[in-house]
């Protein structure tokens, strides 16, 4: 058996620990993009003002920001079995106080709780596909792993844009709907195992080889001593990450993910509300049907990507996407100067295959490669909290910049930020692919 791979046996137990993996992020898509639709009748019936829509919005990228920097730490020190359970509960209780609350306040204090949720599951997420996955295969599983965000995203529209016509009070449905594939997860994650490698680092050997077996059924003695030996490795203290090569790491996981999402979570959020205040849709339905079409492009360009991450690797993508967002941005501005709307659902097409072949999937996958396996979930969770610090700026400027400097202006900037995204992972790129996780520690 190669020393660079987990057994990849078509019945073993990894399809299970993946499969909730997805599931996870079918939710946090689930989560986020609902509220595009959300917004659509809760601001005529509420009267919201711009400071109130961006600090909604924003709420949940607090609890996010938060759930993600201690759920890392949490996940390191405890093991990636621990909070399986506990933050799926969490985010139930949160989505059924948003669509029960009686007003903003409480509104504001549901959507930090299933924020707070999402975040602590993102590096469980991340760890569970790193360490779970063959490495011939890891680019296109953490391929599949954000498709499944995509689909979630697709998946709110729908229900969205169904429940519309239900009245003012359709929000609500919307916002408790979430709470379904947030209980199918609890189904899903009963008795996963935990991950071999953490279990290796901190000396419990004997524990390691039975989640092997639960992970492998079909795996020898000697295959499982072998993979045993491959974990095994001197632990590392937080103080490894203040070395250069380490923060040059930290800095390549997380500024294109800042990156990515000061410019995509605020066009997220608030692409159906632009395009309906705008007169670029006609009608709510509309804008909400325009807005899945254009999720749809992105999950085309996952699709396209899966296929060349372990072939092409992370950095030829991320910069590709990166760069067709900005082109795209930059001819959406340049169309709604122009009240071109051919031109505005042409550039948005643009704009979501580049985040689709490169940075939706590349950022997630560098923020847990590149670290060992005793910090892997601490780092990705400090890429979460900071990637969603740069969605909070974007969720409580967007709003207020759309007023004061219009969309074109906005755009632009946008732009100026994805190139820049373009110019760091290029100047500070290590290319993951083919290489497994132990001989990525040695780089």
């Amino acid at each position: 058996m190669s020393r660079h791979s987990i057994i990849p046996l078509p019945h073993s137990g990894v399809r299970r620990a993946l499969g909730a993996a997805m599931l996870g992020m079918l939710l946090d898509g689930y989560d986020l993009s609902i509220m595009a639709v959300v917004l659509l009748p809760l601001h005529s019936a509420w009267h919201l003002h711009a400071a109130e829509t961006g600090l909604l919005m924003g709420m949940a990228l607090i609890g996010s920001l938060l759930g993600g920097l201690f759920g890392g730490i949490f996940t390191d020190r405890f093991g990636r079995q621990r909070l399986l359970i506990p933050n799926m509960l969490l985010y139930i209780g949160g989505a059924l106080l948003s669509a029960l609350s009686p007003n903003l306040a409480v509104l504001f204090a549901g959507r930090l709780l299933t924020g707070l949720a999402v975040g602590l599951d993102y590096p469980l997420v991340a760890t569970i596909v790193a360490e779970y996955t063959p490495t011939a295969l890891r680019g296109n599983r953490f391929a599949r792993v954000n498709m499944a965000w995509y689909v979630g995203a697709l998946l709110s529209t729908a229900v969205g844009w169904s429940l519309l016509f239900t009245g003012s009070e359709s929000w609500r449905w919307m916002l408790a709907s979430a709470a379904i594939p947030a209980f199918a997860l609890l189904w899903l994650r009963r008795g996963l195992p935990e991950s071999p490698r953490w279990l290796v680092r901190h000396g419990r050997t004997a524990e390691a080889d039975l989640a092997i077996v639960q992970l492998h059924p079909e795996s020898r003695v000697a295959e499982r001593r072998a993979m045993l030996q491959n974990f095994a490795a001197p632990a590392r203290s937080w103080r490894t990450l203040l070395q250069k090569p380490w923060l040059r790491r930290l800095f390549l996981s997380i500024f294109p993910w800042f990156c990515l999402d000061v410019v995509g979570l605020g066009i997220a959020l608030y692409f159906p509300l632009v395009l309906r205040s705008n007169g670029f849709a006609p009608s709510d339905a509309a804008a909400a049907a325009i807005n899945a079409g254009i999720l749809c492009i992105s999950v085309v360009g996952i699709g396209y990507m899966m296929t060349r991450i372990d072939r092409w690797g992370r950095i030829p993508l991320q910069s590709a996407g990166f760069f067709l967002m900005a082109a795209g941005l930059l001819l959406f501005a340049l169309a709604a100067a122009q009240n071109w709307v051919t031109g505005i659902y042409a550039a948005s097409a643009l704009y979501a295959l580049g985040v689709g072949i490169g940075p939706g999937v590349t950022v997630f996958a560098f923020a847990t490669e590149l670290f060992p396996t005793e910090l892997r979930a601490s780092t990705a969770g400090l890429a979460t909290g900071l990637s969603r610090a740069g969605a909070l700026l974007s969720a409580l400027l967007f709003p207020i910049l759309e007023k004061s400097w219009g969309i074109p202006r906005l755009l632009v900037l946008l732009a100026a930020i994805s190139l820049l995204a373009v110019w760091v992972t290029w100047r500070y790129g290590i290319e993951p692919r083919q290489k497994s996780l132990e001989d990525l520690e040695k780089i």
